[in-house]
Formats: structure tokens, C-alpha cells, sequence
């Protein structure tokens, strides 16, 4: 019996254990790979720490989310490509939109991030908890990010942008997403549970607001596009893009992470006129998907080698 005919809190609990076991089979192994190179199960503690971050974070990635979204996926109809349409290519149209909003909302992420920061609590066990967590994340990104060689541009990309991208895209809108959205049968309440547990599971709450709505950015792309590339194309492009930024103002001498957003990416009319391309857009984006839906067609291509 395939795992789509069993009741769907069923299915939650299997996602949730392949991810768990996911996640603890690879992260070991990347520790163990560490500590065969290096001689140390520490990755700061190694010889190479940036590269030990590579190691150890590309298999954890693949282990939580890439492994987990592929195997819930085959349990559901034996097919690993099917139940998260990552077998259909989107309109070119909208792809479009997407490359033009992967730069506009940049700045708004920069404004939404900044007034995240601002209302979280500054005093208190539960500041003092999230502060923690920020800054462990933060303090292994700014090891690997402090290294300004082409080579390891092009390795942060590759690891956090590409990589990143393309796992937690096929683990949160090809496997959480479609699962949420059966079970409530409401697309738009799936879209939002989907958006809340991606934001959540980065345990970065004072970036939790952005990272919630592009969630929900990312969640609807892939409801009106029925593919999962749309998605891990504007996931890929905005973290790339975001990693080249960072790279071209440290630079340049400017310590990216005590800069105000208008000392970083422009004024607020700035920030506010991308705010306003962004949203013509996604209005467009979804009178694609409206007219297509109108006209009984499937708003998808299959690719044409099949």
C-alpha cells in the first residue's frame, strides 16, 4: 500500500522521521569525514575550518531535507520525481518574473529584516535564548564568508545557494507543502503552515519575519507554477545574490554586519519603490496562474525529452 492511501498524520510522522534520520545519519557522517581529514571531530578546532563548514554542511543539507523529500516522495506513488512536480518545467513567462524579483526583493527583505530586529525583546531568558542561537549561526557564517578569494565566492554559492536552495525547496514545497495542503484542503492555509515550520526550522528569529514571507513567496510560486523549479529558482537566485552582496561590500571595507539597511542597500524610497515593482510582479505571476486555471490548462510543460 502506498504511503498517500494512509491517513495524513501518518504521512507527517514518516516525513518528520525520515528527516530526523536524515539528518542524524548525515550529519555524523560529516563528522566523521572531518575527523579522517582533519583529526578532529571539531570543525573549528580543524586545520581548515572553512572548509570543514563545507563538508560538514553540504551533507547535513542533503541529509535533511534533499534524502527525506525524495523518499517521502517515492512512497507516495514509486515514482521520485511525480508527487513534487519536479518532472514539469514552468512557463517562461513566469520564470521571467521570477528573475526580476529575485533583485527587487532584496531591498525589502533588508527593510522587513531591519524592523525584525527592532521588535524582538533586548532583555530576558528568551532574548538571551534567541540571541544564542543568532549568534552560533551567525558566527560560523562569518568564518566561512571572511574568506575573499574567487574560489571561495564561488564555494560559498555553490554550498548555500545552490545546494541549499535546491534540498529545502524539495523537502518544504515538493513534500511539506503538497502533504499540508491535502490535509487542511485549503491551498492557502497549507501555503502558511508550509511558510511557518521553513521559517521556524532556521532557528533565527530575528530574521523569522522575512524568512516567513519568503516562504510564502516561495509556497505560492510553486502552487501557481505546478513545479517545483520556479521555487528553488528564486530560492537559488535570492541566496546567490545575497552572498554576492555581502562579498562586494566586505570588499570594500564595510562591515556588513553594523550597517544600518540604508546604509546598505539604498534609501527607504529605494527600498519602497522595489516593494512596489515586487508587488506588480506577483500580481502578474498570479493572473498567469488565474487565466491558465480559467482555461482548463495545466500552467506546466513537461520537458521535452521525455
Amino acid at each position: 500500500m502506498r504511503l498517500k492511501e494512509k491517513p495524513y498524520w501518518l504521512q507527517l510522522i514518516v516525513l518528520a522521521l525520515f528527516m530526523l534520520g536524515g539528518m542524524l545519519v548525515f550529519s555524523s557522517l560529516g563528522t566523521l569525514l572531518v575527523t579522517l581529514i582533519y583529526h578532529t571531530p571539531n570543525m573549528m578546532e580543524s586545520a581548515d575550518p572553512v572548509t570543514a563548514i563545507r563538508i560538514t554542511q553540504t551533507l547535513t543539507t542533503i541529509g535533511t531535507f534533499l534524502v527525506p523529500a525524495l523518499l517521502f516522495a517515492y512512497c507516495q506513488d514509486r515514482r521520485w520525481f511525480g508527487y513534487n512536480a519536479a518532472d514539469r518545467i514552468p512557463k517562461q513567462s513566469m520564470v521571467n518574473m521570477v528573475l526580476i524579483l529575485s533583485v527587487t526583493l532584496l531591498p525589502v527583505v533588508g527593510v522587513l529584516s531591519a524592523f525584525n530586529q527592532n521588535i524582538m525583546p533586548q532583555e530576558g531568558a528568551v532574548a538571551e535564548f534567541m540571541r544564542d542561537l543568532e549568534e552560533a549561526a551567525n558566527h560560523i557564517l562569518e568564518v566561512v564568508t571572511s574568506q575573499r578569494s574567487s574560489w571561495d565566492l564561488i564555494s560559498n554559492i555553490l554550498v548555500f545557494a545552490v545546494l541549499a536552495g535546491i534540498c529545502e525547496e524539495f523537502f518544504f514545497q515538493g513534500a511539506l507543502q503538497p502533504l499540508l495542503m491535502n490535509w487542511t484542503r485549503n491551498p492557502h492555509v497549507g501555503i502558511l503552515l508550509t511558510a511557518l515550520i521553513f521559517s521556524a526550522l532556521h532557528f533565527q528569529f530575528y530574521g523569522f519575519i522575512p524568512r516567513f514571507l519568503l516562504g510564502l513567496y516561495l509556497g505560492y510560486l510553486f502552487y501557481w507554477s505546478r513545479s517545483l523549479w520556479l521555487p528553488i529558482l528564486a530560492h537559488v537566485l535570492h541566496n546567490a545574490l545575497s552572498i554576492l552582496v555581502d562579498f562586494t561590500l566586505q570588499g570594500r571595507g564595510i562591515d556588513t554586519d553594523s550597517m544600518q539597511f540604508t546604509d546598505m542597500r539604498g534609501s527607504l524610497p529605494t527600498a519602497a519603490a522595489c516593494a512596489l515593482i515586487s508587488a506588480m510582479a506577483i500580481v502578474y505571476l498570479w493572473r498567469i496562474y488565474r487565466d491558465d486555471t480559467a482555461n482548463g490548462q495545466t500552467n506546466i510543460q513537461r520537458p521535452t525529452n521525455e
